[in-house]
């Protein structure tokens, strides 16, 4: 069985005459007579009951014609799909994105990227680890197409598109007295035991002053994230870590509860940036609704 019998026969299905399908696909009578008569012949069934003015589809025409009205116009758009990202989405595309934020805690999968070579496979992308002076370097010096990368100082000349923000958590002991809570904010701090490394000043002294006039939390410094050591701290000293869905998996969830945090002191949005008044290429083009269709929000 053949496309171009399936496609002669849906057309005499349709016209309920020969010589009318034949002369709108462009071919001879005899040539569509015989595809018929080999599918017919093929499937083991009458498909038209010959008549002096046409053709009489039978109940066997029906079904068939039921099942091809369905797939042939899926089976054309595939095809027509593939040919123009063979013919017209083709290239090199420059991306640039830091690796730490390629976790569970942007969204950001890099397996999407690997997604994107297999379905585009005539455009080359080359992805490097970028930090956010980088990114806004390279796209204005045209050596990056696309970038990942936090708001701007001054975004002027960018086009920027949010992906999906970060998640932040409260890591604590399940017999910890918030374990309990569906969320927690700022204010739930005062008085805590926080771990937090020894480099984030600036997120201490915001915290302390978001909770002014109130109890303020005792910090616990650390130089390096030891878990051993933290979820010592946390089931013997109830203290409790700002953290993300990156370190789930670290901690045994029997014993450790990870409750959200809404707060405007921890909130990393990440943007899809290129240039405003760039011409985008095709294989840009396709890069770039690829990735908002798998990483945006």
């Amino acid at each position: 069985m053949e496309l171009t019998q399936l496609r002669y026969f849906l057309q005499v299905y349709r016209t309920k005459n020969i010589c009318t399908a034949s002369a709108q696909m462009n071919v001879t009578q005899q040539a569509v007579s015989r595809q018929i008569q080999n599918l017919e012949s093929e499937l083991g069934v009458t498909l038209f009951e010959r008549k002096a003015r046409g053709v009489r589809p039978t109940a066997y025409a029906d079904l068939l014609a039921g099942k091809l009205q369905r797939f042939l116009p899926e089976l054309d758009a595939f095809v027509y799909d593939l040919r123009s990202r063979d013919t017209e989405t083709a290239g090199v595309v420059r991306l640039g994105v830091q690796c730490w934020q390629m976790s569970v805690t942007h969204g950001l999968r890099y397996g999407v990227l690997r997604d994107f070579e297999q379905a585009y496979p005539r455009v080359h992308l080359l992805w490097e680890n970028a930090i956010p002076l980088r990114c806004i370097e390279g796209l204005r010096g045209q050596t990056l197409d696309l970038a990942v990368m936090s708001m701007p100082h001054d975004p002027k000349g960018f086009e920027l598109t949010a992906l999906c923000p970060s998640r932040w958590y409260m890591l604590m002991s399940r017999r910890h007295p918030l374990a309990g809570r569906a969320l927690l904010s700022t204010r739930d701090l005062a008085g805590q035991r926080l771990i937090l490394s020894e480099n984030e000043s600036v997120a201490r002294n915001r915290i302390c002053q978001e909770l002014a006039g109130q109890e303020l939390p005792i910090f616990i410094g650390v130089s390096d994230f030891v878990f051993d050591l933290i979820g010592q701290q946390i089931e013997g000293e109830g203290a409790m870590m700002l953290t993300t869905e990156t370190v789930v998996d670290m901690f045994n969830p029997e014993r450790f509860a990870m409750v959200p945090l809404q707060s405007g002191l921890w909130c990393t949005q990440l943007y899809l940036a290129r240039l405003a008044d760039a011409v985008h290429s095709p294989a840009q083009q396709a890069l770039f609704q690829y990735l908002l269709d798998h990483w945006s929000a």
